[in-house]
């Protein structure tokens, strides 16, 4: 399973700002739970929110990995948000994120869920592909680089 499949054009928002991080973590939800059957928005909401509220899943570099184990949703599934201006996601670094990978899996799903994450994670080592698709002018853009990033198997 690479990015691309787990994240749909119709699940990346660009140009996401003047929003906490909240409130961005509410707009990715939204985006799966309209794209996707048997999605339940409150369960999904609370996990995620109360995994973010133990630690922050800023990493730095730019890049936030909301995620959780929830009963809210049928198979792992993600979606991207891009905010040019950047959101504080009290990151380890200090630095705003530009990328907040919402990552969502069933509470029976480990390995994908932690290869999805590890995946989102490798897009950190690499500042090019980061600028990339902080610049994204499409969706279809996004998911070209998505598509780019390499080993996590179907």
């Amino acid at each position: 399973m690479v990015l691309d499949r787990i994240i749909a054009r119709d699940r990346i928002k660009l140009g996401i700002a003047d929003v906490d991080k909240w409130t961005a973590i509410e707009e990715l939800a939204d985006l799966i739970v309209t794209s996707v059957g048997g999605s339940d928005r409150e369960a999904m909401l609370a996990d995620v929110l109360t995994r973010e509220e133990k630690a922050s899943t800023g990493i730095g570099k730019g890049i936030a990995i909301p995620h959780a184990r929830t009963s809210g949703v049928p198979t792992t599934i993600g979606a991207l948000g891009i905010s040019r201006e950047g959101i504080d996601f009290e990151s380890e670094d200090g630095k705003p994120c530009h990328l907040i990978f919402l990552i969502i899996a069933p509470l029976e799903e480990s390995t994908r869920y932690l290869k999805a994450l590890s995946a989102v994670a490798a897009i950190g080592k690499d500042a090019d592909r980061i600028k990339r698709l902080i610049e994204a002018g499409s969706a279809d853009e996004a998911m070209a680089i998505l598509g780019e990033v390499e080993g996590i198997d179907h």
